[in-house]
């Protein structure tokens, strides 16, 4: 029997499949290509599968990114993060993503591609699935299957700009590969059309169940990414108003929708991420209780060492200051107030998004001073411990005990309504609607409990639209891309800063506070882009390497 084989990369494509990996099906059969498409059932799983391995989660969509900008520093370097904060990114040493899942990189560059060949075998084959009965499951997979390969094909391009653009199934008869780059230009345009062949099969909603697939929000939410990107500076570089027009029409088209509405107030904001499928969330993956490599971990994974959490990713004393007080003006050390109790009348967010030295948690304090429980000078895992004195509380139910099961229902929210209010913003700023703009801007500081800022527009209102992307949608992997597309991707790669604490009485319920540096960074003009592996390179000469990689 003819079997589904999974190719892994480009590369893998013609490597006569050393690493070839059959789909799995049922657990210990696989099924001959006629059956699987002949069997809706069977079609359906397969289209799971292509969810599972095109919607990132936690580390690769999150807080991978987060580690390598100004918001974190990764404290055990599971995606091999520090390798491009300290300049050492090479295409050699850009360590494997397969299995898919389970990696120690955020290139992806071969995951992508296996998962797209995923996508062009469904294209390929579901003519052959009987439509009698099966029309309006056939329809919305198809939509579905659209959906993912634009999924994909964006993440191609926000890592390393434009790439090959695959829509045939390669097989092991196929004994060479001259697949050339696409522009960027390119690109969005292939990422537009899938989009646009998806919508009309979507539906306005899931179906109750089915909640986490893809629908007409989502679809259309991936649209205003992708031309809030195609208008930004570092590829518009001719400040073309059309395109800027592009994205706020993109984004206004989400709105209109009139299906989301902001969800949770200044005192329960941390609500929006641990409440699945609530209001706000337009599209999202929820992973079950059933362990599944850190990505249902996160709880645990996020915790201080005190409380046998492993303060897996460390937020930056950078993020901290970033965070306006509570009457709308900037943070300061130099402040003698501010600097004697820094944590003191901050911006509600800052109180939902970070655990600090004092924040109650799980029933006690959070001790983050020398020699505190939370500390490295803690008697409890200090390997474990935060290098910066702080973690992450975004998105941790801090109601969950994981003493008693570390694996724990948890969502990963890739489009919300909030980044939404924000895109139309930004665009409308760039067009000079600054009304506009200032009303769905002061939108999410109104629900998060902060004063209207005000603006005459221009230079003045962008800075403060950046601003609020920063604390808004912190952790969520935007920051890493945002400084890119701005141009200003040099500004987030400073060395990593952290806190020392030290109690001052004989209680340690008073203390100082000394910024200090915990990772020192290097930045390399490269780094706009990540390289494309050798390997890659190696196995179709009509590749070009991304710029400044040798």
């Amino acid at each position: 029997m003819k079997k589904i084989y999974i190719i892994l990369g480009l590369a893998m494509m013609l490597s006569g499949l050393s690493c070839k990996r059959v789909l799995d099906l049922q657990p210990t059969n696989s099924f001959s290509t006629n059956a699987v498409w002949t069997s809706p059932a069977l079609v359906q799983v397969f289209v799971n599968e292509i969810y599972a391995e095109a919607v990132f989660g936690f580390k690769d969509a999150g807080f991978g990114w987060g580690s390598q900008t100004d918001e974190l520093f990764s404290n055990f370097n599971w995606c091999n993060e520090n390798q491009y904060v300290q300049g050492q990114a090479t295409p050699d040493n850009q360590s494997s993503s397969f299995p898919l899942n389970y990696s120690s990189t955020i290139n992806f560059w071969p995951t992508l591609y296996s998962t797209i060949q995923k996508t062009n075998t469904y294209f390929q084959n579901i003519g052959l699935l009987d439509t009698v009965g099966n029309g309006a499951q056939i329809t919305s997979m198809t939509a579905q299957v659209y959906f993912l390969r634009a999924l994909c094909y964006f993440e191609l391009l926000k890592r390393f700009g434009g790439v090959p653009l695959i829509t045939q199934v390669y097989t092991t008869n196929d004994n060479t590969f001259n697949a050339t780059r696409a522009s960027w230009d390119s690109t969005e345009s292939f990422i537009l059309a899938d989009i646009a062949a998806a919508l009309p099969g979507l539906q306005a909603t899931a179906a109750s169940g089915q909640e986490g697939t893809a629908t007409i929000g989502a679809a259309l939410a991936l649209k205003s990414r992708l031309l809030l990107y195609a208008a930004s500076p570092e590829y518009n570089t001719s400040n073309d108003m059309s395109l800027w027009q592009d994205a706020a029409d993109a984004a206004l088209a989400v709105i209109n929708l009139n299906q989301y509405s902001l969800y949770g107030t200044s005192t329960t904001y941390g609500s929006i991420f641990t409440d699945f499928f609530n209001s706000e969330v337009i599209f999202a993956r929820v992973y079950g209780d059933v362990y599944d490599d850190r990505y249902n971990t996160v709880y645990r994974d996020l915790s201080p060492n005190g409380y046998n959490g492993y303060s897996a990713y460390n937020v930056l004393e950078q993020m901290v200051d970033a965070f306006q007080m509570n009457d709308g003006t900037a943070f300061s050390w130099s402040n003698p107030t501010e600097a004697a109790n820094p944590y003191q009348n901050r911006d509600p967010r800052f109180y939902a998004d970070i655990l600090f030295n004092g924040a109650s948690f799980q029933g006690r304090a959070a001790q983050f001073w020398l020699g505190g429980l939370d500390s490295k000078l803690s008697s409890l895992s200090p390997w474990n411990a935060s290098k910066t004195g702080y973690t992450i509380l975004k998105m941790v139910d801090s109601t969950y005990n994981f003493n008693i099961q570390p694996y724990s229902a948890a969502q990963w929210i890739v489009f919300r309504l909030s980044e939404i209010y924000l895109n139309y913003a930004e665009a409308e700023a760039e067009l000079g609607q600054t009304g506009t703009a200032l009303t769905y801007l002061n939108l999410i500081r109104a629900r998060a409990g902060m004063p209207n800022v005000t603006s005459g527009g221009g230079a003045d209102l962008i800075a403060k639209i950046q601003q609020e992307r920063r604390i808004e949608l912190c952790f969520e992997g935007h920051r890493f891309f945002d400084l890119r597309r701005w141009g200003l991707a040099e500004t987030g790669n400073g060395d990593a800063l952290g806190i020392i604490i030290t109690p001052t009485n004989a209680g340690d319920t008073a203390f100082t506070y000394q910024v200090d540096t915990v990772q020192t960074r290097v930045w390399m003009p490269s780094f706009y882009y990540y390289p494309i592996p050798r390997s890659e390179i190696e196995a179709d000469p009509s590749l070009t390497q991304n710029p400044n990689y040798n």
